[in-house]
């Protein structure tokens, strides 16, 4: 049945879209996914039936919860009590095994100790759909398990495949028998009767192994079997458009971006010698455009190299005019606006979602082909996109503010400079027409930046009032968070929850000042600077210094989509060397909350609908930064031809490694923790869309921002808090975090 199709109904996981292309790669068949909310069918049972008919199969997936709960099963709870005409073949998955347990008879219980991010070892039987199969090793991610009636095996014989006696609903077919605390744990059963399988594992995670694929095509194969020769043949009924699932989000009435011809890239390129210090050509450009917005997306160097010159060999300056177009977005008010030197050009009530098209809309219609190939960045859109703003693109409620900020905010950059701390090679760029005068002018002041100036002599600076710091996390009031998060796994309804905290400061020293000390004590591959200011409303800005590590999403003109989360902190101290770092990050703790996150990702990815070929060439390598040891996966795709990597950027936030999994219900218990307290930019994304069609972001982590109508600067730091937390330890990382930010303010 190669042309056959699937229904999978999905409890809002953050696996769900990796269930979907496994099946899809196993099988070779449709699928098709709705939720268990659908409003069609929720409150409509014969409206339900009659959809599941024009399918082969169902796969109930994995989502937070406990099966008990309506809400948290919705459509999956109705699968087992179908009309006998309408029964067809099901597989649970999780969430969805633990619901046809319990109506199995079954009881589902907390288990010991959760089970989240673990590979371990299956025991099969062999047969039914583990027939020749060998050795399985997969991924769990669950806090409950079924416990069959009987209870668990007395032996490890022929009772592990004994049905229980006294309701013999659920034949066993493997197990778990590594976990000394919690017993043996039922892994796959089948009904007796009906033709409904489930597995409590996750055979779809990157880290479960091939052998357990085999269970996906001999589900399909005792499916079809169990169709020839009970299910009533039926006529080929064509759905149509109604019942098609589509993975590409639909807006009515999405504000549409102007239309204007392509651009065209004017450029001039000269080799600069190293090592040189970005940081003077960066002050020689504001000294020359001290009437332009100059922002700097740098890739540090340390010892003359690039701190990591496979992610961050270039540094980008950009020069907007004070007519330059800015692309502005408040969750607070649900407001666009867009506006060039003072002008208004558009307002609409609109969603982040809606503004995230908007800046698509605007970028397809600003392409250029032209530049130099050995620039990443020819100009186009700078700016960020935070934390608040990623809630609402997956509907969840930001946390309520008593005045508005911005929440996205980009500026179109139409002027230059690119520098490639590998060959020297630098690139002045320009967007607009006949600007060879801006070019020549500039590539001079860049060479000559570094040389001593005979006409400047810097003033004694006088005292400035101490910092201080105006509000911070206490030790009690976080580790009480952690123990609240913990809680929350353990029910079930989070695999792991990435808890922050902010640090208020007041200093009077100038932005500048404080990024060039935070790129010296602390160097990072995605280091910036970014001063935003409204041409319209010059009370309203925002200055923001980062050095993080982190790489959120990139996209190359070729296609090529990257994601690189880190999650996993060693902090370099005396005695701890690479080698230590390696062992404490081979932890099986470290190595689920990075695990979490990849399989996360990979569903963000695997839901974009022109993106494919979405693998993990990299999985928990550790690299080596200034302060940190830390743990990174890579995780890649390919855009279809001609395609923008704006709907992966719209599909993926916020950063999965700042929320947890699975990411909706994750972000909404979050919000709750964190006493409502906004984040703002940190746990957002910062980078660029290039004209060239690429882009890059990073996530806001190692950072610091100010709003123009507040005194204080804000810091966020945190981690991933999962079963095997330590609340100390917890309180220890955020701080090991905190503190390289706290001491570039001078802070001790």
């Amino acid at each position: 049945m190669s042309s056959g199709r699937i229904l999978f109904i999905d409890a809002h996981d953050s696996f769900s879209n990796n269930i979907v292309s496994l099946l899809r790669d196993q099988l070779h068949i449709q699928v098709e996914l709705i939720h268990i909310d659908d409003p069609r069918f929720v409150l409509n049972d014969d409206a339900f039936h009659a959809f599941l008919q024009h399918f082969d199969a169902v796969v109930a997936g994995p989502g937070p919860g406990h099966p008990a709960n309506p809400e948290d099963v919705g459509l999956i709870g109705k699968l087992w009590s179908l009309p006998e005409v309408h029964v067809l073949p099901l597989l649970g998955i999780c969430l969805g095994f633990q619901s046809l347990a319990l109506a199995s008879g079954a009881t589902v219980e907390r288990l010991k100790r959760p089970r989240h991010g673990l590979v371990t070892p299956v025991v099969h039987c062999s047969e039914d759909v583990y027939a020749e199969t060998g050795e399985v090793a997969v991924t769990q991610y669950h806090s409950l398990h079924a416990r069959l009636s009987s209870g668990v095996p007395q032996s490890l014989g022929k009772d592990l495949w004994r049905a229980s006696p006294s309701r013999e609903d659920l034949l066993p077919l493997a197990w778990d028998l590594s976990d000394d605390e919690n017993g043996p744990i039922l892994m796959s059963a089948r009904h007796r009767v009906k033709p409904f399988w489930g597995v409590q594992y996750h055979p779809e995670s990157i880290c479960s192994n091939t052998e357990s694929h085999k269970l996906i095509v001999n589900w399909w194969r005792a499916a079809c079997n169990w169709s020839e020769t009970f299910r009533l043949q039926r006529a080929d009924v064509s759905t149509g458009r109604d019942h098609e699932h589509s993975d590409a989000t639909v807006h009515h009435d999405t504000p549409k971006a102007m239309v204007v011809g392509n651009v065209s890239v004017q450029w001039l390129s000269s080799t600069l010698p190293i090592p040189l210090d970005t940081a003077d050509i960066v002050e020689a450009l504001r000294r020359k455009h001290c009437d332009s917005n100059v922002t700097l997306l740098e890739s540090c160097v340390r010892e003359g190299l690039p701190v990591n010159a496979e992610t961050g060999r270039y540094s980008i300056i950009g020069i907007a005019g004070s007519d330059a177009s800015h692309v502005q977005y408040w969750t607070h008010t649900n407001e666009l606006l867009v506006h060039a030197g003072g002008t208004e050009l558009h307002r609409a009530t609109a969603t982040s979602g809606e503004v995230l098209c908007y800046l698509h809309d605007f970028m397809h219609n600003h392409r250029a082909s032209d530049g130099p190939p050995g620039s990443p960045f020819w100009g186009g859109m700078v700016g960020f996109v935070s934390y608040e703003a990623g809630l609402e693109t997956i509907d969840v409620e930001p946390a309520p503010i008593s005045r508005k900020k911005p929440d996205i905010w980009f500026v179109f950059v139409e002027r230059s400079v690119v520098i490639n701390h590998v060959s020297g090679a630098c690139y002045v760029q320009s967007l607009i027409d006949n600007d060879g005068a801006w070019l020549a002018a500039t590539r001079n002041t860049v060479i000559n930046s570094s040389l001593p100036r005979n006409d400047f002599s810097s003033p004694t600076p006088s005292p400035l009032p101490p910092p201080k710091i105006t509000s911070q996390p206490l030790k009690s009031d976080y580790c009480a968070k952690v123990t609240a998060c913990q809680s929350h796994l353990r029910a079930g309804l989070s695999y792991e929850l990435c808890l922050t905290a902010q640090t208020h400061i007041l200093t009077h020293e100038a932005p500048w000042s404080l990024y060039l000390r935070l790129r010296a004590q602390n160097p990072a591959p995605f280091a910036a600077y970014l001063n935003l200011t409204s041409p319209s409303d010059p009370s309203e800005g925002v200055t923001l210094i980062s050095s993080s590590p982190e790489r959120f999403l990139s996209w190359t003109r070729g296609g090529e989509v990257q994601f690189r989360p880190i999650k996993g902190t060693v902090k370099k101290s005396s005695g701890v060397t690479r080698e230590k770092a390696e062992v404490i990050l081979k932890s099986p703790k470290e190595q689920a909350e990075n695990l979490m996150i990849v399989d996360l990702i990979r569903h963000d990815l695997s839901g974009v609908a022109n993106v494919s070929n979405v693998h993990v060439p990299q999985l928990m390598q550790v690299e080596e930064y200034t302060s940190l040891y830390q743990l990174v996966s890579v995780v890649s795709g390919i855009l279809s031809p001609g395609g923008s990597g704006i709907p992966v950027l719209a599909a993926s936030l916020p950063p999965g490694s700042m929320t947890g999994a699975p990411k909706k219900r994750s972000c909404a218990l979050l919000t709750s923790i964190e006493d409502h307290e906004p984040r703002g930019l940190y746990s957002g994304v910062l980078g660029y869309m290039d004209v060239g069609g690429g882009g890059d972001f990073s996530v806001v982590i190692r950072s610091a921002f100010k709003y123009a109508d507040e005194s204080v600067w804000r810091i966020g730091a945190g981690g991933a808090v999962t079963v095997l937390s330590d609340p100390e330890s917890e309180w220890e990382e955020m701080c090991a975090k905190r503190e390289k930010m706290l001491g570039v303010f001078g802070i001790a």
